[in-house]
C-alpha cells in the first residue's frame, strides 16, 4: 500500500531542504533523460523597502498558497528569515520540475514570481493594476508570494521553492503554505519549511513534509505591543501581565500556529526562548492508536514550566507563568499538529533521486513534534 501522501543554521537547514546549490541536478541542453531538473536562485525583489511605520506599515505577509484553477502552487521548499537589519525584503526563487531538459525549459520559461496585493484568490499578472504590485518601489501592505505559470495548466511535475529575507523588526502577520508533489512517484517532493528568527505571529499550512522554527531570543507575549507597553506590563504593581496593564487584555498576545491536518504525517519542531511566558500545545490525531508519535515538549524542563500529559498524544505546558494577576493559559501561545504518524517517502536532494528501476525512495517516520529550546 502507498504511504499518504544566522549562518550554521541557515547552512543545516537549507542544506536539509534543498540539496546543493549547484548545477549538478541540472542537466545540460539535448539530454532527453526524465529526471529532477532543479534552477538555480534567483532573486526576484532585493532590498526593496519594507515599512515597519507610518501609514504603509506592513501587516501582512503570505508566501505560498495550494494550486488554484490549476495554476499558483509553489509545491516546494519555503524559507524565511528574518535577517534584515534594515527595513527591506529581498525574495529569492528557485524552479523546478521532473522531466527532461525540453521539458525544463518550456517550465522554467512560464514559471515566475506572483507578487500582488491580494484579499482572495489570485488572478494573472496582467489583471492586476500598477498600484497592487508589490514588487516596485516599495513592498505593500496584504502582499502575497506566489508561483505563477504563464499558460493553460500549470505542469504537475513542477513548482517553485521561495527564500524570503525580512526585517528583524517586523512584528505583522505572517501567513506560510506550501504543498507536497507526489505526482512523480519515484520523486516524492515534499513542502518543507525553514522560519529563523521569528519574532511575531505566525500560521503555517503544510502537508508530510518536516518544518523547522526557530523562533527569536527577545521574544515577547505581546509582540504586536510597543516597548513602552511591554515594559508597563512587566513592572506592574498588582503583578505581571496582569489583564489590566496596557497590553494585558489578550488582543495583542502572539501565536503560533503550525499544522499538518489529517491525513497528513509531518516532521515539526518548534525552538523557543527560554525566558518569554508562553503556553503550547501539541496534537498527533492519527487515529490509528496506540502509535509511535507522541508529542513532546523537551523544553520543558520541571523549573520553568508546568506540564500536562494526561493525553500523550496531546501534551500542553505553560512556560514562566509571569505572576498570579497573569491570566493563565495565556501569553505567547504555540499550537502545533500532525494529523497522522506513519513512514513518508521523500527525496530532498535531487542527487539522491534514482529512476524506479533502482528501487523505491527512501522513507521515515512522520508525525514527530517537538518544542525545545536551544536545538536549532
Amino acid at each position: 500500500m502507498k504511504h499518504l501522501t544566522s549562518a550554521l543554521f541557515l547552512v543545516a537547514l537549507t542544506g536539509a531542504a534543498c540539496g546543493d546549490d549547484t548545477n549538478a541536478t541540472t542537466d545540460s541542453g539535448g539530454d532527453a533523460e526524465r529526471k529532477p531538473q532543479v534552477g538555480e536562485w534567483k532573486k526576484e525583489v532585493d532590498a526593496l523597502p519594507f515599512p515597519l511605520s507610518g501609514d504603509a506599515r506592513i501587516t501582512t505577509l503570505t508566501i505560498g498558497r495550494k494550486e488554484y484553477d490549476e495554476n499558483f502552487a509553489n509545491r516546494g521548499n519555503i524559507e524565511v528569515l528574518f535577517d534584515h537589519p534594515e527595513e527591506t525584503i529581498t525574495i529569492e526563487t528557485r524552479k523546478y520540475v521532473f522531466g527532461d531538459s525540453i521539458d525544463r525549459d518550456n517550465t522554467f520559461d512560464k514559471l515566475s514570481l506572483w507578487a500582488f496585493v491580494s484579499s482572495g484568490n489570485p488572478t494573472k499578472p496582467e489583471s492586476q493594476s500598477d498600484a497592487t504590485d508589490c514588487s516596485s518601489n516599495t513592498w505593500k501592505d496584504n502582499c502575497a508570494i506566489f508561483a505563477y505559470y504563464d499558460g493553460k495548466s500549470q505542469p504537475e511535475r513542477s513548482g517553485m521553492d521561495f527564500r524570503v529575507h525580512l526585517p528583524t523588526g517586523y512584528r505583522g502577520k505572517l501567513f506560510v503554505s506550501t504543498e507536497d508533489n507526489t505526482t512523480e512517484q519515484s520523486y516524492p517532493r515534499r513542502g518543507n519549511i525553514t522560519i529563523d528568527n521569528l519574532c511575531t505571529h505566525g500560521d503555517v499550512a503544510m502537508e508530510a513534509g518536516w518544518a523547522k522554527i526557530k523562533m527569536c531570543r527577545e521574544l515577547t507575549p505581546a509582540p504586536a505591543c510597543p516597548p513602552a507597553g511591554i515594559a508597563d506590563c512587566e513592572n506592574w504593581a498588582e503583578g505581571a501581565w496582569s489583564k489590566d496593564c496596557q497590553c494585558g487584555d489578550g488582543s495583542l498576545f502572539g501565536q503560533l500556529i503550525v499544522r499538518a491536518p489529517q491525513p497528513w504525517a509531518a516532521n515539526i519542531t518548534i525552538d523557543i526562548p527560554e525566558t518569554v511566558w508562553m503556553n503550547t500545545t501539541l496534537k498527533n490525531t492519527e487515529v490509528m492508536k496506540p502509535h509511535d508519535c507522541k508529542p513532546t515538549i523537551t523544553a520543558c524542563n520541571g523549573a520553568n514550566c508546568v506540564d500536562n500529559t494526561d493525553d500523550v498524544y496531546s501534551p500542553s505546558a505553560e512556560f514562566n507563568y509571569p505572576s498570579k494577576e497573569a491570566p493563565s493559559g495565556a501569553g505567547f501561545n504555540v499550537t502545533v499538529e500532525s494529523g497522522g504518524c506513519t513512514k513518508i517517502p521523500f527525496v530532498d536532494d535531487p542527487k539522491k533521486w534514482k529512476p524506479e528501476s533502482e528501487g523505491e525512495p527512501g522513507e521515515e517516520l512522520r508525525g514527530l513534534l517537538d518544542v525545545c529550546s536551544g536545538c536549532l
